[in-house]
């Protein structure tokens, strides 16, 4: 089994191809190369994280997490789970489930109150695997699903 990579500022290009391929953006929406632009600069200013699983030093999957300030106090922070993605002929080989324990692990090492991320309403194996790990649906926002995980320190 290979591990997952942290991906930093100077490897980011190893990953962007799989960003693409993702279409996790919709260009519609955001022109895909500002869009993949973006998370290098969030990555730049330690404002986001980039998680990578490789098979034979080829991205097979991704994660990227964001820096997220609490309103209500200047101090405390969390993460959010922005984008995950496995490629097709990778999934339901447990890649998934791997890439986000490496993102729990990673909160707790940064002793955040929780993780969070958003779902699509229809995306129902994704439901189910955040919610084995924990995830508690929230709130309803536009056609998705709101999530958080609390995380314990004992």
């Amino acid at each position: 089994m290979h591990e997952i990579l942290e991906i930093d500022s100077n490897n980011f290009e190893s990953v962007k191809d799989i960003i693409f391929e993702s279409k996790l953006i919709d260009e519609k929406l955001l022109n895909l190369e500002n869009a993949v632009l973006f998370i290098k600069y969030k990555l730049d200013r330690n404002k986001a994280k980039v998680f990578v699983k490789k098979e034979d030093d080829i991205p097979v999957a991704f994660i990227v997490l964001y820096y997220k300030v609490n309103p209500l106090s200047k101090i405390k922070y969390n993460w959010h789970i922005s984008y995950l993605y496995v490629k097709p002929d990778f999934r339901r080989k447990y890649i998934g489930k791997e890439i986000i324990m490496k993102c729990i692990d990673y909160a707790k090492k940064t002793k955040v109150d929780h993780i969070s991320l958003n779902t699509d309403t229809e995306n129902y194996a994704a439901h189910q695997l955040y919610e084995s790990f924990g995830f508690v649906r929230k709130n309803f926002i536009s056609n998705y699903y709101y999530y958080e995980m609390k995380l314990s320190y004992e």
